[in-house]
């Protein structure tokens, strides 16, 4: 169903992930994973997601997205491919006004139908963007979250940044479908 990303697909879901910020597919279960389907080809999805300049007009809470470094991926991934570098500012829900300045990078790049990435800021994530191509021209797409949480958290403390974690992956997709088919 997925052809060689297949692995990159999570489990059930389980507590959250609280390991540093991984260059491969963690281990742990995700933080959160939200799915939806596209009417524009995979290979549109993917290209959208793999450049993070893109990342305002599909999440409201960044700002100043700037590409630090090139990635050395191959012809289809190019400057956007493994080894991509990102800043920008990310809204802090607990202080309105202020920005955590975060670093993003992608990790790996599969054309059409994955892209990972790291992030460092105001919290340490790894996240999988995985498109799946269907039959009618469209795509069906799923973003898994893996955020590490600091040691000792209570379970109240954890169930909230896990619901946020899931608000805002579906957020963006919910975005990102607009923009890529021109909706409302």
């Amino acid at each position: 169903m997925y052809g060689d990303v297949r692995g990159h697909l999570p489990g059930a879901a389980a507590p959250a992930h609280t390991d540093v910020v991984p260059d491969t597919t963690p281990t742990a279960a995700p933080t959160a994973v939200a799915s939806a389907a596209f009417a524009v080809p995979a290979e549109t999805v993917w290209a959208y997601r793999l450049d993070f300049a893109n990342l305002p007009e599909y999440n409201p809470d960044v700002q100043d997205v700037a590409r630090v470094a090139d990635g050395t991926g191959d012809a289809a991934a190019g400057v956007h491919g493994p080894g991509a570098r990102y800043t920008f500012g990310l809204a802090d829900p607990r202080r309105p006004g202020v920005h955590q300045p975060i670093e993003l990078w992608t990790v790996e790049a599969v054309a059409p139908t994955l892209v990972a990435a790291g992030m460092s800021g105001g919290s340490e994530a790894y996240e999988e963007f995985v498109v799946e191509p269907l039959d009618d021209g469209g795509c069906s797409a799923t973003l898994t979250l893996w955020v590490t949480l600091p040691d000792g958290l209570s379970e109240e403390v954890v169930a909230a940044a896990t619901a946020g974690s899931l608000q805002s992956i579906s957020k963006e997709l919910r975005l990102m479908k607009q923009v890529l088919e021109g909706a409302d």
